[in-house]
């Protein structure tokens, strides 16, 4: 309120100084303008006394111009018969004989008096004339008998209204402190006073207690603006409180969604684990025949030391393969949670590749990989990277087996850097699955990422596949998009930031 104070303060003394001032300035060019036409008046009325006395003077009477004019102490002056000779004339270095010879001329030709502006000087505010030449004719009852002119000075003029105007200034001084004090009194009483009651209210208000302004009633608008507050601080209580609870259901609604989102992920996850689990039993049965009949073989009492140790080593080699599988589905059952971290995408590739080789679904589908990214570094969860292309994998085997290309399969997993379009010029990570398969018509695309929709048959898809794997890749910050013409196969490719520091040589996770 200081500050405020202070420039209303400033601002009322310097209108009232500025509405003296230029009331000031006004009332002196009038008055200037008065004395100037009064002296000029004078000057005239006595050039025609004199001037008659000397074209027309009374009978039996005829003094000498030099007599007449001469008693004057005129500053320049030129007297003139009719036909244009000088009677009498008074001039100097200044104000030459030349300059009053135009004047009389003129007068002489058109009959009527003028008055002429010569030179200009600084008069009391701004520049003025420094003297005016005044001509009149000379005859009584009208008759042109001569001309007079005379140069009168207008110095005397506003060197007077500067006198008179000093005190005017030492007044206007006055003035400006006394009306701005009392004008600066009845605003802060008026206005001020009340708005700093406001104000004062207003700091003291606390977070959670009632609060309204007060106002007297000769406050008078203040006391409207008090109650239009009253009314937006109770709408703003109002307000705060569906706020609050819009924020605390809100909450609760995210909290909801994110444990659903985490319930569909494990839903979809366990789903495809399945799969491969009902497609591996068939490949943990021949290692588990082929233990058994060397178990069989063991037994034989005949057996040479050297048959039993190799009969050993084989069916130990065949647990192995098995203690692999079952290591290996279990690596991807297990739910996980934990921050995301710097994730090596060749590692993760190559892990899932590993796992499928066993599947039986992949017997004769080729898989073939180009990791050619120099960089592969993302900040992802691992195990939601392996859950996203565990599932694009079992999409192409199902869209190969679909199409009815035995032998001919093929699933290409590539990678490759590409530039942003953004200032920071930063990297991503394309990964594209490519695969052989029948292909996505062009009704479908359109449809794919969404929950629950499949082009599979019934009983062999949840439809959640694709819809958690886009969620997924968008948490990452990523995108995911579908290339597929129907009969030619489908491309997914995934773009993916890559880190600051993504290069071969940092800390990654561990397959």
């Amino acid at each position: 309120m200081r500050g405020f104070r202070t420039k209303i303060a400033f601002n009322v003394a310097f209108l009232v100084l500025l509405s003296a001032l230029f009331t000031d300035v006004l009332v002196v060019l009038v008055v200037q303008g008065v004395m100037v036409r009064s002296r000029l008046s004078e000057e005239r009325t006595l050039m025609e006394t004199l001037g008659n006395l000397v074209l027309a003077p009374p009978p039996g009477a005829a003094p000498a111009p030099a007599d007449v004019l001469g008693q004057k102490n005129w500053t320049a002056v030129l007297c003139v018969d009719a036909g244009g000779h000088h009677l009498y004339a008074l001039s100097n270095e200044t104000y030459t004989l030349a300059d009053l010879t135009a004047g009389t001329g003129a007068v002489l030709k058109s009959g009527a008096g003028r008055s002429d502006s010569l030179g200009l000087t600084w008069g009391v505010f701004w520049w003025h004339p420094e003297a005016i030449r005044v001509a009149t004719p000379i005859g009584p009852n009208g008759a042109v008998r001569g001309a007079m002119a005379s140069i009168v000075p207008l110095a005397p003029v506003y060197d007077k209204l500067r006198q008179y105007n000093k005190p005017v200034f030492i007044y206007i001084l006055i003035n400006t402190v006394v009306l701005s004090f009392i004008g600066l009194y009845r605003i802060f009483r008026i206005y001020l006073r009340p708005i700093d009651r406001i104000v004062r209210q207003a700091d003291d208000y606390g977070r959670d207690e009632d609060f309204f302004f007060t106002f007297r009633q000769e406050d008078n608008e203040l006391n409207r603006l008090s109650s239009a507050l009253n009314r937006m601080l109770q709408r703003i209580s109002e307000d705060k409180q569906k706020l609050q609870y819009t924020v605390a259901s809100l909450e609760r609604a995210n909290r909801d969604l994110r444990r659903a989102q985490t319930e569909i992920i494990r839903a979809e996850k366990m789903a495809s684990v399945g799969r491969l689990a009902a497609g591996i039993a068939h490949e943990i049965g021949n290692p588990i025949g082929i233990v058994l009949g060397y178990i069989d073989l063991i037994k034989q009492p005949d057996l040479a030391r050297e048959e039993l140790e190799d009969f050993a080593r084989r069916a130990e080699k065949e647990i192995q393969r098995i203690n692999t599988v079952i290591r290996q589905l279990l690596d991807l059952a297990r739910p996980k949670e934990g921050a995301p971290r710097e994730v090596a995408v060749h590692a993760v590739i190559e892990e899932i590749v590993q796992v499928m080789a066993h599947q039986p679904m992949m017997a004769q589908i080729r898989l073939q990989t180009r990791l050619e990214a120099a960089q592969d570094c993302l900040w992802a969860d691992g195990d939601q990277l392996r859950q996203v292309f565990l599932n694009l994998l079992l999409n192409s085997a199902d869209a190969i087996r679909t199409a009815g290309r035995p032998g001919t399969g093929l699933v290409t997993i590539a990678t490759a850097l590409e530039n942003g379009a953004g200032p920071a010029e930063e990297k991503w990570l394309v990964i594209r699955f490519q695969d052989n398969g029948e292909g996505i018509s062009a009704e479908q695309i359109d449809n794919i990422f969404d929950p629950f929709y499949t082009t599979k048959e019934p009983g062999k898809g949840t439809g959640l596949g694709l819809a958690v794997s886009f969620m997924i890749i968008e948490k990452l910050g990523g995108t995911i998009r579908v290339e597929s013409q129907l009969g030619q196969g489908t491309a997914m490719v995934i773009h993916l930031p890559l880190t600051k520091s993504g290069s071969a040589d940092q800390t990654r996770e561990a397959p």
